[in-house]
């Protein structure tokens, strides 16, 4: 006979599927349209990876947004007050490796566990995994881990096995190991290999939550140890302690003898699982909230256009769901021009074509916008690193813009004026300048600083760049 689900769980499974259900739709979208975030904006590890390159640089990582930051904020909250309540109730990637687990045990009937002695080794790896992303995310200024990510891989499914396959091979592996594994072992990846899952790890060792066993009314039964998808020993232990902890709180639901044997505290009292359960909910809410108040909770960049009009555009903000067309129009290139630096027939790629799916309609494997940026920045004679920080600086194309040390802007100039005492192309001025790209060009600067909201110090101090 089945046992009855408790109602928390009923809830923790649905909150589970929603989530997985929507980040696997906003992948499939991120493939089809313009505007819909990426895995890498959603993924919360991304937060920390980003928020290192900032610090370090100054900049984000280029693939993703600060509503990462916003996300692992609240991640780290929950996991100070709550450990891992994050893995065990809002992770996408756990909640697919719980629809593979589900199946395993229809299919074998039975819960395989790996043993002890090899599980407790296993259970490190994530350490090393996660010093050397934080390591080489430093480094490079990149998303390291990003290729050999199978939630990664997952989220790029939709543009077809080849694409995985060329971007993503080791992530693609991992992704088909870690769900073949899932079926016979229970959470492989978030017990062995997961960088966020050792954040949480760590930030759970701080002693605001716990579950508690009384003794006393403990009948042995061990219904709590099985129920455990992370195989912590509860049975016998006087407050689950491990940092393997989940906060699925599947051990104390399943408890059979309504006694409280089994209870949540917070700060050593004994709080009612409901309440645990929604505070879990208001941190993680909250953290969206103050997201929303300060601007960070954006998952989507805003457009070229936009980027153009506020003049603030710059080579790094083109996209791999960037158009051929819409970077053109933006940077003031000519589309013929920008063709032949990417060195991509127009027929064969269209004008409207996203930048990401050039390679598959051009033949070009492995091709990355990244080769799109580096191209506007050769012809606009803006100095531009590579994505991974290799490329060298572009070098100026004619009428690109070469700035002597003595130069000096002045109020009084046009546009026009200053491309001429530079030898360079006006769109190469107004690139260098952060200018919406439909500024007029021969109107002093100083009589449009109001209408377009920028200074003339800001502006001298972007000419010396």
């Amino acid at each position: 006979m089945a046992t009855k689900l408790a109602p928390v769980q009923l809830v923790r499974r649905i909150t589970l599927g929603v989530v997985l259900v929507g980040v696997t739709t906003l992948t499939i979208l991120h493939q089809k349209l313009q505007g819909i975030p990426s895995i890498d904006a959603l993924d919360p590890f991304g937060g920390l990876e980003t928020l290192l390159k900032y610090v370090a640089g100054g900049e984000f990582i280029k693939k993703i947004e600060p509503g990462n930051i916003v996300l692992f904020g609240g991640i780290v909250v929950l996991g100070v007050l709550l450990s891992r309540f994050f893995c065990g109730w809002l992770c996408a990637f756990g909640a697919l490796q719980g629809v593979f687990g589900w199946l395993g045990k229809k299919i074998f009937r039975r819960r395989f566990t790996v043993p002890k002695k090899l599980d407790a080794v296993l259970r490190w790896a994530k350490y090393p995994i996660l010093v050397l992303s934080i390591y080489f995310t430093w480094r490079t200024g990149s998303l390291f881990i990003r290729p050999y990510e199978p939630m990664a891989a997952f989220g790029h499914l939709a543009a077809g096995i080849p694409a995985v396959w060329a971007e993503f091979a080791v992530g693609f592996v991992l992704l088909v190991l870690v769900m073949l594994l899932s079926m016979l072992y229970e959470r492989v990846f978030c017990k062995y290999l997961c960088p966020l899952g050792a954040v949480n790890a760590i930030l759970g060792r701080i002693p605001l939550f716990r579950i508690k066993r009384d003794a006393p009314t403990c009948i042995s039964c061990s219904k709590c140890d099985r129920a455990c998808p992370m195989n912590i020993d509860v049975s016998t232990a006087d407050a689950v302690n491990s940092p393997e902890c989940i906060s699925c709180m599947e051990c104390v639901t399943s408890c059979p003898t309504k006694k409280g044997t089994l209870a949540t505290t917070i700060g050593g009292k004994r709080v009612k699982l409901g309440r645990v359960v929604a505070l879990g909910f208001a941190i993680f809410v909250g953290a969206a909230i103050v997201g929303q108040l300060t601007g960070m909770l954006k998952f989507v960049a805003p457009t070229l256009q936009q980027r153009a009009a506020e003049g603030s555009l710059k080579v790094e903000d083109i996209k791999g769901s960037s158009t051929y067309a819409s970077v053109a129009q933006s940077f003031g290139i000519e589309l013929e021009r920008l063709y032949r630096e990417v060195g991509v027939d127009m027929k064969r790629v269209p004008p409207e074509t996203m930048l990401k799916d050039t390679g598959k309609l051009a033949g070009i494997e492995g091709f990355e916008a990244d080769t799109v940026r580096l191209a506007v920045a050769k012809i606009l004679g803006i100095p531009y690193s590579g994505e991974k920080g290799e490329a060298a600086p572009a070098a100026a194309a004619p009428g690109a813009l070469v700035v002597p040390a003595d130069f000096a802007l002045e109020g009084t100039m046009t546009i026009k004026d200053v491309a001429a005492a530079l030898k360079a192309s006006e769109t190469a001025v107004i690139a260098k300048l952060g200018l919406p790209a439909d500024i007029p060009q021969d109107k002093p600067l100083r009589d449009m600083k109001d209408q377009y909201g920028y200074s003339m110090p800001a502006l001298k101090e972007k000419i010396k760049q």
